[in-house]
């Protein structure tokens, strides 16, 4: 039998993208991926798609911050990756683990996310500053001059905290997210 290191691999073209479930472990249950284009209409097929999966796999509870999470994140690509990179396109990947979804979204830039200090005024800068109060963690990674992938670790449960919108005894008593 010849030595491995004496054969050498040429890779060949896939005809499916990469596919990061696999990659980290999760099965096809466990994994869900979407392609999405430079357009705004991309963003509404991708919440779509985030929605239909978590309720797929059970998430209700935590279904209104991962989409807010995956808005940001995707709107962050169209706006800031794609630009300069119109004929190319980004990737979703959810990702369902025991105690948490991962969102992870591709891009075709290799420029880092930079969080803004957004004035009261500014209408727009706070997607970064968002993701970093509802997910336990975010980061991203570069694929060198490919682009990159930026990614949140939200819980998969929301606590709630009472809190109380009236004064005095027997006010109303509201749920807010924690």
């Amino acid at each position: 039998m010849a030595s491995r290191s004496n054969v050498q691999h040429t890779p060949r073209p896939r005809a499916a993208p990469f596919d990061w479930g696999l990659a980290m472990g999760l099965g096809v249950p466990d994994f869900s991926a979407r392609r999405f284009g430079a357009n705004s209409a991309s963003l509404s097929r991708i919440r779509r798609f985030t929605h239909h999966t978590l309720t797929r796999w059970g998430r209700r509870s935590c279904t209104d911050d991962v989409m807010i999470v995956v808005g940001e994140l995707v709107a962050n690509a169209i706006r800031h990756a794609f630009p300069s990179h119109s004929d190319r396109h980004g990737w979703l990947g959810l990702m369902n683990t025991a105690s948490t979804v991962i969102c992870a979204v591709q891009d075709p830039s290799p420029d880092r996310p930079s969080p803004r200090a957004a004035t009261a005024h500014d209408t727009c800068g706070r997607g970064l500053l968002i993701i970093g109060e509802l997910a336990h963690d975010w980061g991203y990674s570069l694929h060198g001059s490919t682009g990159k992938t930026v990614w949140a670790v939200m819980p998969a449960t929301v606590t709630r905290l009472a809190t109380w919108t009236g004064t005095g005894c027997g006010a109303a008593k509201e749920s807010h997210r924690a």
